[in-house]
């Protein structure tokens, strides 16, 4: 018997209790840790142990260069950053955590990177020696998850699946025509986005019930939010005020901002998490007489800031595209992109469109040509090597077969965004990627002995 802990996350939290089902009908012990009450684990038999953290107390002033001196691994957290909630409340989350973890003692830890409870679980487990994985689904093919790593992108386990050659490049080739579009992106139809509208309100009203009783850490104020939601739609004004075409696609580099908040970019694109910060170490690489266009995110939201807006407005070498622009149009209006760990990275490896990627491993370990070390090095090769960027033939299977192989079938995702997750069938897909895990990784030494 192994002992699995899983973290609450939010909504996604309904998934991982009828995952944790299936373990424990394979006899092995499962123990939650939940931060943030409203979304307790309600499924029946769950559980062997549930533990709620307590709030910390309130009006704690602490050093923040201190406090993140201490958990580094804080530096891009959201509610910091974005939702005024501080950080004197980290040294009692990472206290209460060590605690559960001390106590548990679990073979494997199951969450994500996102909440600050999250990576502070990380860097416990790191600390430990304690397996941390988060399951996250594929962008490609979809249907499929990883099990990636704590807060890296490199995979944990995999299926070792292998598709025929022409179901590989049948698929490479749709992705490559625009005809195959990663999960997230597809629409849902009009019953699934009533149910949605529905479920939307049932669950903030569920996550303003928790922060009325105390959860003000991943859980920004109404006021707060209306102001940020306000100032986003504000931005955009001026950005489509500002927008532009390029004249002159061959001296034009491409930068599609990336949604933040979002662990895509804000961890695993770190150091580049810094959007504003990359923008203008792009300029400053690029000549005098070349352009870079930033194309929005479709789902804009805090990667928007005055200081952006008031970059492009003084510097005309930082040409705006047209919110409405489709993104195969933006790469015909430049020779090239960067990203720091965005799609269209993965995309470019399938030959649709060019670009080159800062922060995908599996690029940077097996399509170095698609790979840059720094934005320094990504303008000197898209403007040296003409072949820098582009996928090559093959390239496309063989990235499939790589992701295939260190993936698992089901879809990870929570009921609000995609009902279907909660399916018998897909429970019990997912749960076999976390079985399989347990299967293939013999249980940590014990401090007090040999593991019967």
């Amino acid at each position: 018997m192994r002992t699995v802990l899983f973290l609450e996350n939010r909504e996604k939290t309904a998934l991982w209790a009828q995952v944790a089902r299936r373990l424990r009908a394979q006899h092995h012990r499962v123990v939650w840790l939940v931060q943030n009450p409203a979304f307790v684990p309600r499924a029946e038999g769950c559980a062997d142990e549930l533990r709620c953290m307590p709030w910390p107390a309130i009006g704690a002033r602490v050093d923040e260069a201190a406090a993140l001196q201490r958990h580094p691994v804080l530096v891009r957290e959201r509610g910091r950053l974005h939702f005024d909630a501080g950080c004197a409340h980290y040294d009692h989350y990472a206290a209460e955590i060590a605690r559960a973890l001390d106590d548990w003692r679990p073979d494997l830890v199951v969450g994500e990177c996102t909440l600050f409870h999250e990576l502070l679980a990380i860097e416990a487990c790191r600390a430990r020696g304690i397996a941390f994985v988060h399951p996250c689904a594929n962008r490609y093919p979809a249907g499929r998850f990883a099990l990636f790593q704590g807060d890296t992108q490199l995979p944990a386990a995999g299926s070792g699946e292998r598709w025929p050659a022409d179901q590989l490049a049948d698929l490479a080739e749709r992705i490559a025509s625009n005809r195959e579009l990663p999960f997230y992106m597809r629409r849902p139809g009009t019953a699934e986005r009533a149910w949605r509208r529905v479920q939307w309100a049932a669950t903030r009203g569920r996550v303003w019930w928790a922060r009325l009783q105390g959860e003000r850490y991943n859980t920004p104020s109404l006021a707060l939010k209306w102001r940020l939601s306000r100032g986003v739609k504000g931005l955009l004004l001026r950005w489509q005020a500002l927008a532009r075409r390029p004249s002159d696609p061959s001296t034009t580099l491409l930068y599609p901002l990336q949604l933040q908040p979002e662990a895509n970019i804000d961890v695993w694109g770190r150091p580049y998490s810094d959007q504003l910060a990359l923008v203008q170490r792009l300029l400053a690489a690029l000549p005098a007489t070349h352009t870079l266009a930033l194309k929005a995110n479709p789902k804009s939201k805090y990667e928007l800031s005055d200081a952006l807006l008031a970059l492009a407005a003084r510097e005309p070498r930082l040409c705006l595209l047209p919110l409405d622009l489709p993104m195969p149009e933006a790469h015909r209006m430049s020779l090239g992109a960067v990203t720091v760990s965005g799609t269209v990275g993965l995309e470019a490896v399938f030959g649709k469109g060019r670009c080159l990627s800062l922060r995908h491993p599996v690029i940077e370990q097996l399509f170095p040509h698609c790979h840059a070390e720094s934005p320094e090095q990504a303008v000197e090769r898209l403007l040296a090597d003409p072949a820098a960027g582009l996928g090559r033939p093959g390239d496309g299977p063989r990235l499939l077969a790589e992701l295939i192989a260190h993936s698992f079938p089901g879809l990870v995702s929570d009921p609000l965004s995609h009902p279907a997750c909660l399916e018998e069938d897909n429970i019990d897909r997912v749960a076999q990627g976390l079985l399989a895990w347990l299967r293939t990784h013999e249980p940590a030494p014990s401090p007090d002995g040999p593991t019967p």
